[in-house]
């Protein structure tokens, strides 16, 4: 269906957010679990400014000592200085750089990916802490291999308006993979990360944050063998329509990424977490609040809030089926015999049926099949006059055989082509 991806268009729509990168197929998000970037600080300046730092409601301290191995970054809100709500590892480096090159294959719309790290630069010193306006800049270098000089790094905290604290982590390139990490407490638990389905607690885990088809199976057996078998679309636990780089935790600490790029939480270690982002530039927030909801009512300042649903919506069931007009009218006729209270019905075939080698499909092309349903207008009156709404569905997919459908009157997928909205090659 569609051609190789390039890796530039891949890596920009694959992250999070992106609900456009189901135009090029959802996401099989498959890969051999990388090993966490692990490092230590090799140095720190004596010349450093002794700490805190302000920074808007937050303050930064990087605490030091002759030895490397004693040096902690750490954030707090002024409210509460004694509740840190982030806070490096002792000793440890909070930022890893390397050079990733990453396999995209694809099967009916869903990805496998697989990175190759290289030139690992995991070791950190730390040169320069400066306050530029009402920010602040962390600065050094990062060592790796045989790589004695290494490459530079900057972590800069701004402050937000609404009391967020805004990070961002540059390094060099061609680096192209930017890891940090931070201190968790053993019992701690994680939630969020977007619409999950499998597991509600993230901790001991590797989160991928990709926009995807949710897959059939999702890891239970032998349904996700079998459908892999046959399409390559069983999907794993962690296959998600709307997967989020956003946590809260059972301490209500929470951090979001704003990167579009690829990325990962890597949550298997009990006493860390990990972000890997596929870029040079990792940008994020982190929340101070008490509660999970006011953690969430911090983050949809920055995400947007969904609008309040319409009153109709309560009104009953929202049905959803297939099968044309005639289904449509039969079904409506049965439930109303039965005083079922239906508030609407949700067409997903407005669009039509295929056949293909996976079974019955809609036809990706989005225009209204009058032969499936013929009337089309008079159903919806029909419906409007018992008090049932008509919904429909669209989502990013575009088939590539529409030429197959005699009534067709547009051709969505070659007009997408042409227009380059899809991003491939050959």
């Amino acid at each position: 269906m569609y051609r190789k991806l390039t890796r530039r268009r891949f890596l920009r729509l694959a992250g999070a957010g992106v609900a456009g990168a189901a135009l090029l197929g959802g996401a099989y998000a498959l890969w051999k679990t990388p090993e966490q970037a692990s490092g230590a600080i090799r140095s720190v300046s004596r010349n450093i400014p002794p700490g805190p730092h302000r920074v808007g409601e937050f303050t930064v301290l990087l605490e030091t000592s002759r030895d490397p191995a004693d040096t902690i970054l750490s954030v707090a809100h002024v409210s509460r200085p004694d509740r840190i709500l982030w806070r490096s590892i002792p000793g440890e480096s909070f930022v890893c750089a390397a050079r990733g090159e990453e396999t995209v294959r694809q099967s009916r719309a869903h990805l496998t990916l697989e990175d190759k790290v290289r030139d690992l630069h995991a070791d950190q010193t730390v040169d320069r802490v400066e306050e530029r306006g009402e920010g602040l800049v962390i600065s050094g270098r990062l060592i790796g291999g045989d790589d004695p000089e290494g490459i530079g790094y900057t972590i800069t905290f701004t402050p937000v308006t609404g009391g967020r604290l805004r990070f961002v982590v540059e390094v060099g390139e061609p680096y192209d993979r930017v890891y940090l990490t931070h201190a968790s407490a053993p019992e701690e638990r994680f939630f969020g990360f977007g619409t999950q389905y499998t597991y509600f607690d993230m901790k001991g885990r590797v989160v991928p944050i990709l926009i995807q088809e949710q897959g059939i199976g999702r890891g239970e057996q032998p349904v996700t063998w079998a459908v892999d078998w046959k399409a390559g679309a069983g999907g794993t636990p962690y296959t998600s329509y709307a997967s989020v780089p956003h946590y809260m935790t059972s301490e209500a600490r929470s951090l979001f990424l704003e990167n579009y790029e690829y990325s990962t939480f890597d949550l298997r270690e009990n006493d860390r977490v990990q972000v890997c982002v596929f870029s040079s530039r990792m940008r994020g927030q982190i929340l101070s609040a008490d509660t999970p909801g006011g953690l969430i009512e911090q983050y949809t300042e920055y995400s947007g809030r969904m609008r309040p649903l319409p009153e109709w919506i309560l009104g009953g069931a929202v049905v959803g089926l297939q099968g044309g007009t005639d289904k449509v009218l039969e079904i409506s006729d049965r439930l109303e015999a039965l005083d079922a209270p239906v508030a609407a019905f949700w067409l997903q075939d407005w669009v039509g049926q295929r056949q293909t080698s996976f079974g019955t499909q809609l036809w990706w092309n989005w225009e209204l099949d009058r032969d499936h349903y013929p009337g089309w207008n008079s159903l919806r009156e029909s419906l409007q006059t018992r008090g049932v709404r008509v919904m429909t569905y669209i989502n990013p997919f575009l088939c590539d055989d529409v030429s197959k459908k005699e009534d067709h009157r547009r051709n969505l997928f070659e007009e997408a082509a042409e227009s380059g909205y899809l991003g491939v090659d050959g």
